[in-house]
Formats: C-alpha cells, sequence, structure tokens
C-alpha cells in the first residue's frame, strides 16, 4: 500500500503530478451503502496549497486541514472531477493487484 500512495506523489521534472489508472470500491459511510467497482483513468492526486493560508479563490476563507492521514482518504483529480478516495478501498492501481 505504501507503494501506492508514493507512486501517486510523484511528480515530473516541471513538478506536475504524474497521471495514474485507479480502481477503487466504492462506499458512503453515512448511509452505509456502496461496493460499486469503479476505475478513474487519467487521475493525478490533488497537491495542497504551496503557502499556507492561501484563500479560496470561490470562497473567502482559508483551505481546512482534510486529515487525510488520520482518515486514510485522498483526493484525486480525475475526468469527472476531484473525487476523494479511501485507500483501504483501492483495488489496482496502473493495472496491477494491490495487496494490503
Amino acid at each position: 500500500m505504501s507503494e501506492v500512495l508514493s507512486e501517486m506523489r510523484k511528480l515530473d521534472k516541471n513538478k506536475n503530478p504524474i497521471p495514474f489508472t485507479i480502481s477503487i470500491r466504492t462506499f458512503n459511510q453515512q448511509n452505509k451503502s456502496g461496493g460499486r467497482f469503479v476505475t478513474y483513468e487519467n487521475a493525478t492526486l490533488m497537491q495542497p496549497p504551496k503557502t499556507a493560508g492561501v484563500l479560496r479563490l470561490s470562497q473567502d476563507i482559508d483551505f481546512k486541514n482534510p486529515n487525510h492521514w488520520k482518515n486514510r482518504t485522498r483526493n484525486i483529480k480525475t475526468n469527472e472531477g476531484i473525487k476523494k478516495i479511501h485507500i483501504l478501498f483501492i483495488l489496482k492501481f496502473n493495472g496491477l493487484d494491490v495487496i494490503l
């Protein structure tokens, strides 16, 4: 699992995230539903703001800390928009099976 997370964080020589393909199992914790198998192609890991305390463009509030480490979640940018995924539900990464 740690290898997958380090691959997700990799940047190219221009400091841009390297795209990857990821397959996950969905789950909604509020209503305890899910189980769909979803594949996101050409996804990239969202990067935190370069400077702390940066304001959002659409709202007049600071970025909040999403506690990804504690919650075991990551935000990825896909062709369908920004998605939050739970790292324990990753099944495949770049076509390879993920073993916990």
